[in-house]
């Protein structure tokens, strides 16, 4: 089963507005990171160097003339030039619980880039169970005998379940002994053992925060980018592409992030055990033919019955006993990275 986890990402407009900011990316040589707790890049929202100058939202908020990169202010930001094919820039966050993660100011478009090492988190399976049994038993048959403790003269007699059986001649019982039917055939249906899926996710969550459309001040094909990123948040500015790519010139720091899982998880099939399900014979004795009026009751178990009354009839009742034991309904399967993939480049 294939689940995706990266919604396909548009480009980011590119940035038309020519500057005195504007350089190329081999000149961009960002500070490095302060390397303190929390919060997005230290110069998302102002220059470092004074002023009013919002740096990523396409406005001249200062009224200089300047807007973002091409202002003065600016001075933690620099133009980026995004590679061709590539989407960008960003800045990259690779962790777990990405969706608590927020994107700092200035960043308001939020990527998913995939991740890695998916959690095995198993399936959740419903309880096998087995219906009634469906049981064909033996034929039985009941040896009669003259004497007590079963002996003297005897008769076999085989008993069709249900049906009435006329004894002949004068010769009446003192003893008898039966076994239980055999069981023929026994099967009971089984259900259960549907799977229910926790969500899949990655152990480690890729997220890129890119900065809006309306930032500016560089030329064509750059964009404006900070220079310093806080944690936790990695450092430097990065571009991304679907597929495992190469990093171009300037971008040397590259993470690979699996786009897709395969998630074979599921259950055990649920079957049923039918060891436990048997056959017994109920043997009934009559004073008159035709099963009319019953003189004793007395069950199949191999044992000698005596003292057993005149009968003209007997009859013998066979049912299913017992029922099957259900099994299956485990957890099985794993989830795997699959094989789309996701390249994050970034420039330190």
């Amino acid at each position: 089963m294939r689940r995706s986890a990266f919604p396909s990402v548009t480009a980011l407009v590119a940035l038309l507005a020519a500057s005195a900011c504007t350089q190329d990316f081999d000149q961009f040589n960002p500070l490095p990171s302060p390397g303190g707790g929390g919060g997005g890049p230290t110069t998302a929202t102002s220059g470092g160097t004074g002023g009013g100058e919002q740096c990523l939202n396409g406005v001249d908020d200062d009224r200089d003339g300047a807007i973002d990169c091409a202002d003065d202010d600016c001075g933690g930001f620099a133009c980026v030039a995004v590679p061709e094919g590539w989407q960008g820039p960003g800045i990259l966050y690779a962790g777990p619980d990405a969706a608590d993660v927020d994107c700092p100011a200035g960043f308001p478009r939020r990527v998913d880039v995939g991740g890695r090492d998916p959690v095995a988190e198993p399936a959740t399976c419903s309880p096998c169970t087995c219906g009634a049994p469906s049981v064909e038993c033996g034929a039985p048959a009941v040896t009669i005998y003259g004497n007590d403790a079963c002996s003297g003269l005897n008769v076999t007699l085989p008993v069709p379940a249900g049906e009435c059986v006329r004894f002949q001649g004068s010769f009446r019982p003192d003893s008898y002994k039966g076994e239980a039917p055999d069981v023929a055939r026994a099967r009971c249906e089984a259900s259960g053992g549907e799977a229910t899926l926790p969500p899949p996710r990655f152990g480690t969550e890729g997220l890129v925060c890119a900065p809006g459309t309306d930032s500016g001040g560089c030329a064509a094909g750059e964009a404006c980018a900070p220079r310093e990123v806080d944690a936790p948040f990695e450092p430097g500015v990065c571009i991304w592409r679907e597929g495992d790519r190469r990093c171009p010139p300037g971008f040397d720091e590259r993470h690979e992030f699996a786009a897709s899982v395969d998630d074979g998880r599921g259950c055990t099939r649920c079957t049923c055990d039918a060891d436990g399900v048997g056959c017994s014979a109920t043997l009934t004795f009559f004073a008159q033919t035709g099963c009319r009026r019953p003189t004793a009751t007395a069950a199949f178990d191999g044992a000698c019955a005596e003292d057993i009354p005149s009968a003209e009839s007997l009859s013998l009742e066979v049912t299913a006993t017992g029922t099957c034991r259900p099994r299956g309904g485990n957890p099985t399967g794993e989830i795997e990275e699959g094989d789309d993939t996701i390249t994050v480049c970034c420039a330190r």
